[in-house]
């Protein structure tokens, strides 16, 4: 204890910060986390029992995420908080994971700053609280580089770590199919040393299939939805799209910038914010230090392939160059790229961070100390600014429609708009709501299913609910109401049809960035 005392106390002033951003700037759901909210509000009520996120047939995190959900609405009740206090718990035992995993790569100083500076990066900031399936993912990610760092040091005799390691590589990909490229990194580094046994090997093959073996019993019971699934999810990319120059510059000078910032929850915004620039940086100059050594001396690779990573700490820089480069496989292959589809490589950047750190802050050069200092002052103050910031603003960040009904755009809706709203129908006794696809599960979620919500009225038909569960359709003979956004171009089509079927212009009440709209009372 005595040793890791700084730790622990960086430990609970972390989750002390996290749950004070929860509390006041996590309050409001998007779609996907209300679709995993519903999700746990039936396993509660024994409706229904998910094995894949309602309307999809992968990424079975987000029914885990439920069923841990569910136990904490048995415990607080069903609410946006205790929903999202799940996620924030298991981010933090992410942390201790990643701790340990740093202290098996280097030593507990390199290891303390690298858990610095993965709590300060703004990548991941949003993620301690988004409820979408990606946490077990990020649990399995520093689990299974422990593993696989045991499984290089130890002798062949140990079958039962190749077993372990095979088991959470299954259930990795299980939870979130985004880590078959990480979890195939990994496999090809064991397989490729030279001192692997044939019973090791098996030893692993047979945990990967007991972890992975839920995922292949569904496929077998439904008609391969999951594969088929995941080949259609990630079909239409690939790495000849890189070919072109101007997608490589759209990649490292346009995206980057954006992913080291901290709107990642979604899609991409328009502007690219000065934290992204700061973390982007501090990533670069990491990369650049730890692969300089294997630029000079290239042979160094192969003989660090060969041995399995156990000769140095430059060994050890060269693997998270790589599992970093494997993460970065999903995010330009997708059809479309998306900041969430490279996360896990925060990981890897920030235990590389660490190393450059404690490298700077232990050389005797002054210069190179004070450039430790300045780095580490950097991304503290940049990281110190986003939080707050982020605590301040209350606000859900989703998809609305396109001014030119072309597509759709990332949004800021502010919870005291969604609040007002929610408020608002509660008191005007709706029956049924119609809203944008943005905003059907979350008024369905925050307000506890009290009234039916669709986006049929916008002729849209999303249903993710399963067959088996009830779907109750407003009826616009009751009393009715419409939730969009105040400049959705479906507004004044809305408007110009409450004119010809009642012969008067709708009721609309605006609630900043949103509207309700509702027959005039006679």
């Amino acid at each position: 204890m005595r040793r890791h005392a700084l730790f622990i106390g960086v430990f609970i002033l972390i989750a002390a910060v996290r749950f004070l951003i929860l509390l006041t700037s996590q309050t409001h759901v998007h779609s996907d986390e209300a679709i995993i909210g519903l999700m746990g509000k039936h396993i509660l009520e024994g409706h229904y029992f998910p094995f894949y996120m309602y309307g999809q047939a992968y990424n079975a995190g987000a029914a885990w995420e439920a069923y841990l959900a569910a136990i904490s609405f048995v415990l607080f009740g069903v609410s946006v908080i205790s929903l999202k206090s799940c996620i924030v718990v298991l981010s933090l035992l992410c942390l201790v994971l990643f701790y340990c995993l740093c202290q098996a790569l280097y030593d507990e100083r390199t290891a303390f700053l690298a858990t610095i500076v993965l709590v300060l990066t703004p990548s991941l900031l949003k993620w301690q609280f988004q409820v979408r399936g990606y946490s077990w993912y990020f649990l399995s990610i520093p689990l299974l580089t422990l593993l696989f760092l045991s499984i290089q040091s130890t002798p062949n005799r140990r079958w039962p770590l190749f077993l372990l390691f095979g088991a959470v590589s299954g259930l990795s990909i299980c939870s979130l199919e985004l880590g078959i490229a990480f979890n195939l990194a990994l496999w090809v580094l064991i397989l490729m040393r030279r001192s692997l046994s044939l019973k090791n090997a098996l030893a692993a093959l047979a945990g990967f299939i007991s972890g992975y073996s839920p995922t292949i019993v569904f496929n077998l019971t439904h008609h391969f939805a999951n594969w088929n699934s995941v080949l259609e999810k990630t079909s239409g990319g690939g790495l000849t799209a890189l070919y072109p120059p101007e997608t490589l510059s759209q990649i490292f000078v346009t995206e980057m910038p954006k992913f080291f910032g901290a709107d990642t929850v979604l899609w991409y915004y328009p502007e690219k914010p000065p934290a992204g620039f700061v973390f982007y940086t501090i990533a670069l100059l990491a990369v650049g230090v730890a692969a300089w050594p294997f630029v000079r001396r290239p042979l160094e690779i192969g003989r660090a392939l060969r041995v399995g990573f156990v000769r140095g700490t430059e060994d050890r820089d060269l693997l998270m160059l790589l599992l970093a480069l494997a993460c970065f496989v999903p995010y330009v292959t997708a059809p479309l790229r998306v900041p969430g589809y490279f996360l896990a490589g925060c990981f890897f950047f920030a235990a590389l961070s660490g190393r450059l750190l404690e490298r700077c802050l232990a050389s005797s050069k002054l210069v190179v100390r004070l450039g430790g200092v300045v780095i580490f002052a950097a991304a503290v103050i940049t990281s110190t600014a986003v939080m707050i910031d982020t605590a301040r603003h209350n606000q859900i960040e989703t998809l609305t429609l396109c001014d030119s009904r072309e597509g759709y755009c990332m949004t800021r809706i502010a919870g005291s708009d969604l609040e007002r709203v929610k408020n608002h129908l509660r008191e005007a006794q709706v029956a049924g709501v119609g809203a944008t696809v943005s905003f059907v599960y979350p008024l369905l979620f925050e307000c506890g299913e009290t009234f039916a919500v669709s986006d049929t009225i916008f002729g849209y038909q999303h249903r993710v609910y399963p067959a088996a569960m009830p779907w109750r359709e407003p009826d616009p003979e009751d009393h009715f109401a419409i939730v969009l956004e105040s400049d959705s171009p479906f507004r004044a089509p809305l408007e110009a049809r409450f004119l010809q079927v009642t012969g008067a212009a709708p009721l609309i009440s605006e609630y900043g960035k949103l509207a309700v709209m509702e027959k005039q009372a006679r």
